[in-house]
């Protein structure tokens, strides 16, 4: 496994984590994703992925790390995933409520569709 798919992995299993042990174990963690077909560059999807996020309010510990871009609001975690060679982005949110997140993912996406 390279050193970025390990990143990648870890980052997920600690938004996964931190999720869980906010919330509680009894009470599980709420999950949303969704795939986006992409065009153009990664560069151009991470700027995009960037601006989205920020303006869905994600903007506590935001980090770019080649194809990703991660924060928190509050309970929440958000991994925005840019796959230019495959044509696909993805979007994943986890917190403590699944309806909550299904609008976090629906936020970002409209922020990175509307651009």
């Amino acid at each position: 496994m390279n050193t970025m798919n390990r990143h990648f992995g870890t980052r997920v299993l600690a938004c996964v984590a931190a999720g869980l042990l906010g919330t509680g174990l009894a009470t599980g963690v709420g999950m949303s994703n969704t795939w986006l077909d992409m065009t153009g560059s990664k560069a151009r999807c991470i700027q995009q992925a960037t601006t989205a996020v920020k303006k869905a309010g994600f903007t506590v510990n935001f980090e770019v790390s080649g194809e990703s871009v991660f924060a928190d609001q509050e309970d929440y975690s958000v991994l925005f995933r840019c796959v230019a060679d495959k044509g696909l982005a993805y979007i994943v949110v986890a917190g403590p409520d699944s309806d909550l997140a299904d609008q976090y993912v629906d936020d970002v996406q409209k922020g990175f569709s509307s651009k």
